[in-house]
């Protein structure tokens, strides 16, 4: 009897000392790298994130597997860009059950208007009445990141676990300083450049644009994923002269073949900026090492 008590009493100091079990790591689905990086920046060791659009794929012509749906059918929370973009995501999340909160990161930003951004935009102006209006990249602007997204995904992550708020708002705080200072080498890099206008592939830039005082005057591929007339090369190559561009900015997870017909005209060059970027994208694994890059990109397209 007296052993028993002994191993009764052991046992219960056993389970004292170790003390409540920790709580689980949150599980979150983002629609974009960017957005998921963002969520570990914040969440740290407290959450576990999965990406669905996957590295070298296009935001706006992806297609989701089965796989995707298994992948995101336990997470905690939804992270997607909106406004039309990432609407392939819409079925995916809809397969949870029940349905996880959602942080959509154009809420609540007024989202511009291409036919207020490039001289030539009469079918571009199409391509986003037919998707839902306004221009989603918004994530590629560092202070509407810091002030409107960061703070969206900080708030969702503390009502999904309140004892870790203490932990994400600092969390919060360091990468909101990172993305100040992303700001500033931005001002200070893009400073020089005298000819500030710029043709992209698709209207991915419009915000970087607008916050840093350049100007995307034109996209190569109004519909993205889709080969413009010969109708619009043969006017986008006036203006590109009329405006002095001669460096076409592509994208890795587009094709550039238009790009380098219209560059070839110009006797100019193509470089390549990235929105997406990813974890197994060397160089461009996470948000800030994204946007340096484009930085650097910008910087030696542009003079």
């Amino acid at each position: 009897m007296k052993r028993s008590i002994i191993a009764a009493v052991f046992s219960l100091g056993v389970i004292l000392f170790a003390g409540p079990a920790p709580a689980a790591v949150i599980k979150v689905a983002a629609t974009i790298a960017p957005l998921a990086d963002m969520v570990r920046q914040i969440g740290g060791k407290r959450v576990t994130v999965v990406t669905i659009l996957t590295a070298g794929a296009s935001e706006h012509s992806f297609e989701p597997s089965s796989s995707q749906m298994r992948k995101i059918a336990d997470a905690s929370l939804h992270v997607r860009v909106g406004a039309g973009m990432d609407r392939w995501a819409d079925r995916l999340f809809a397969t949870a059950t029940p349905r996880p909160p959602m942080v959509t990161v154009t809420d609540g930003i007024k989202l511009l208007s291409l036919a207020d951004q490039e001289l030539l935009h009469e079918e571009s102006s199409r391509h986003h009445d037919e998707v839902g209006g306004g221009d989603p990249h918004v994530w590629l602007d560092p202070l509407a990141v810091r002030d409107r997204i960061v703070p969206a995904i900080t708030g969702a992550l503390v009502k999904l676990s309140p004892a870790d708020a203490d932990l994400f708002r600092t969390n919060a705080r360091r990468f909101t300083e990172e993305l100040t200072r992303l700001d500033n080498e931005f001002r200070e890099g893009l400073r020089p450049i005298r000819n500030r206008n710029f043709i992209a592939l698709h209207s991915a830039w419009a915000y970087l644009a607008k916050r840093y005082g350049l100007r995307q005057v034109a996209s190569v591929e109004p519909f993205p994923g889709r080969e413009p007339s010969a109708r619009y090369l043969t006017e986008l190559v006036k203006l590109a002269r009329s405006q002095q561009v001669g460096t076409i900015f592509a994208e890795p997870q587009l094709s550039d073949k238009a790009a380098r017909v219209i560059a070839a005209e110009l006797k100019g060059k193509v470089l390549l900026l990235d929105p997406l970027g990813g974890e197994t994208v060397r160089g461009r694994e996470t948000y800030l090492s994204l946007m340096r890059y484009n930085l650097g990109i910008i910087r030696g397209g542009m003079r």
